[in-house]
């Protein structure tokens, strides 16, 4: 009898234990500079699987479009244009390039970009300003 409650209770507390735990696996961070023009877009108060955010459409320089979604629920930073200069912006060719480097390195099956990396797209707002938002690509099963 005390066998089964014993195993009841590993039943019961197996699963909060490993849902609590953060991923073994190290999350790079990748940037994507959004920049207005004709080719990109940038649409505010946006409604994506009931959350409202910002929708960016970034063209990059292979001329495929990334996805991107900023909901407002997260918190983006203001920052001094000057810091602009310690940030690597990404393309898509370099992204999908870390991403199977990353599958292969830590011998795990395809994931998507959202479980390989954090993503920020990083917007100038002014000559003295520029805005870092968290983002997740949409389309990749999320």
């Amino acid at each position: 009898m005390a066998a089964i409650k014993i195993l009841s209770l590993l039943l019961i507390l197996c699963p909060i234990l490993s849902f609590g735990q953060k991923s073994m696996y190290k999350k790079d961070t990748i940037y994507v500079r959004f920049e207005k023009n004709e080719a990109n877009r940038k649409i505010t108060n946006w409604d994506y699987q009931k959350k409202i955010g910002v929708y960016f459409s970034i063209k990059d320089k292979s001329s495929k479009h990334l996805s991107l979604f900023y909901p407002y629920s997260e918190k983006a930073d203001t920052l001094c244009i000057k810091h602009l200069k310690d940030y690597h912006f990404s393309d898509l060719e370099e992204i999908n390039e870390k991403r199977n480097r990353w599958i292969f390195d830590n011998k795990r099956p395809p994931a998507t970009r959202n479980g390989v990396f954090q993503n920020y797209v990083i917007e100038v707002i002014s000559d003295k300003k520029f805005v870092k938002y968290p983002v997740f690509w949409r389309n990749e099963r999320i």
